[in-house]
């Protein structure tokens, strides 16, 4: 069996790749060639979560699970909160193919879906990119959304302005002015890209706040009583999940919206994989306010995991 680390994940999973690879998956999901169930955690201790997400790729021939440790603790640890591996089988006799690092796969596979919902549902003309948070899905979420847009500003917001400062000084890109901003509305006031990738659990994004036009992917939050924006934006959004039965059951950003009178189940557009095949639309007209929830599915996860493995072995 094939043990491929963060440092091989990163060298050969490609940005641009895998936003392809991600199209594809989500494609897949919506016409119901992929069948999975809902991710299982288990409370371990102090404070931590083991998650474990089993799930089939038929189209790549492979099935697998993926297995995490989530310790929110261990940001005052100066270790990483998320940690686990992807098991690789292979469909035919069930052979392990390979043993893949998770979290540096999530890191690249979270962003290209994100850069993949971009690419179908921002203006071509945005530019102008907001970065809620500053952690390891803000640098994935830069990369993407230079991928897929011709980014010229960026504006980074989180709660310690320090680390703020120092995820600005590290990410410098040629060609891209890139600021920390004091506060969320001074991010999000001129942006026509939005990525929401903090650990907030309190809404930070107004729907007040928001230009016409703008894209929002909303990441961070992936549990039911945890969202990063508030019932009006919400209301004011044509909305797009995953998996629609997935987010209907854990995405507090859509649950706690619907709680609130801002947002009903008929509402929500439909599943980002149908805008893949063109069985619904996306964004409507230049001043529409367009919404991606993500919360991560495994299948996304082995289509990135096979792609490493072929290119690999």
């Amino acid at each position: 069996m094939k043990v491929i680390d963060a440092d091989r994940v990163q060298q050969t999973l490609t940005m641009p790749a895998c936003i392809e690879l991600m199209a594809d998956t989500q494609a897949a999901l919506s016409r119901g060639a992929i069948k999975l169930p809902l991710r299982n955690s288990i409370e371990v201790s102090k404070g931590g979560q083991l998650l474990i997400m089993p799930g089939t790729h038929p189209g790549l021939n492979t099935f697998g699970v993926k297995l995490l440790s989530l310790f929110p603790g261990n940001r005052q640890r100066s270790k990483p909160v998320i940690q686990g591996y992807v098991v690789l089988f292979d469909a035919d006799d069930g052979t392990p193919l390979a043993l893949i690092e998770a979290a540096s796969l999530t890191a690249i596979r979270t962003a290209a879906a994100s850069a993949m919902a971009t690419r179908l549902l921002a203006n071509e003309s945005a530019s102008n990119l907001a970065i809620l948070g500053y952690g390891v899905q803000a640098a994935s979420h830069l990369e993407a959304m230079c991928c897929v847009r011709d980014i010229r500003t960026v504006k980074v917001w989180g709660p310690n302005p320090q680390r703020c400062a120092e995820f600005v000084d590290r990410h410098q890109i040629s060609g891209v002015t890139i600021e920390a901003s004091t506060n969320v509305h001074e991010a999000v006031a001129d942006a026509d890209l939005i990525c929401a990738v903090s650990s907030a659990r309190e809404p930070i994004i107004e729907g007040s706040s928001l230009k016409a036009g703008v894209h929002i992917n909303l990441v961070g939050a992936h549990s039911a009583d945890a969202r990063e924006a508030d019932g009006l934006t919400l209301q004011k959004a044509r909305v797009f999940t995953e998996v629609q039965t997935f987010a209907l059951a854990e995405s507090g950003d859509l649950l706690l919206a619907i709680a609130s009178g801002h947002l009903r189940i008929e509402d929500i557009a439909g599943e980002i994989g149908e805008v893949v095949m063109n069985m619904i639309s996306g964004r409507q007209n230049p001043e529409q306010i367009t919404l991606y929830k993500s919360l991560g599915n495994v299948a996304q996860d082995l289509a990135a995991a096979r792609y490493l493995f072929d290119q690999l072995n």
